[in-house]
């Protein structure tokens, strides 16, 4: 009886630790999805424009930073 409830607690903690892996990945890929579609939105712009410097794209990978961190943030409460 003893032994098939410290089973269940080896269970459930191995279970936790593979939900915190997959979490924190997913916040990962979040991360990078973000600043990926920001920086690709300043560098259309910066394209249509026909700029010299790239001064859109770099604030926008700022803004896609701010909103990674941001949701990251958020989604460890």
């Amino acid at each position: 009886m003893e032994e098939n409830q410290k089973s269940e607690t080896k269970k459930k903690q191995l279970l936790n630790t593979a939900n915190s892996y997959v979490k924190y990945s997913a916040l990962a890929f979040q991360m990078v999805g973000i600043i990926g579609i920001f920086t690709f939105i300043g560098y259309k712009i910066d394209e249509s424009r026909q700029s010299d410097t790239p001064l859109i794209t770099g604030i926008f990978s700022l803004i896609g930073v701010m909103a990674a961190l941001y949701t990251v943030f958020k989604g460890l409460k």
